[in-house]
């Protein structure tokens, strides 16, 4: 991504906005992550993979396995949480294993959660 694109102002700016939120809710994983960060503000990268292969798991019908958890905190750590920090989606703290929301512009927040309620029904 072009840095100029991140720091810009006027309509590109907003457009890089609105073109990141998508970038970030085009992954189901990623979605889940921003629809819990949305509610509680921050949390463990252990807390998240529970959440998230909870929540891919029961809506196909499976039972969650450890396997399965480890397999999608391995895929958080690695793909989803750095793509949502290079997007400025998230924050991620090295030290505590934590994320939070970043504190986005309001279009993309209101992209979060209009997804979220149509995905969840809430």
């Amino acid at each position: 991504m072009d840095p100029e694109d991140l720091s810009s102002d006027g309509p590109r700016s907003s457009q890089n906005v609105i073109d990141n939120a998508f970038l970030a809710l085009r992954n189901r994983n990623r979605r889940f992550m921003c629809y819990f960060l949305l509610e509680h503000e921050t949390a463990l990268l252990s807390e998240l993979a529970d959440v998230v292969s909870g929540w891919t798991y029961t809506a196909d019908g499976r039972i969650v396995e450890s396997q399965c958890r480890d397999q999608c905190y391995l895929n958080l750590q690695h793909t989803h949480v750095p793509k949502l920090v290079e997007i400025g989606m998230v924050w991620y703290d090295d030290d505590t294993d934590s994320l939070s929301l970043a504190p986005c512009p309001d279009p993309a927040r209101e992209i979060v959660t209009r997804a979220c309620a149509m995905e969840t029904g809430s």
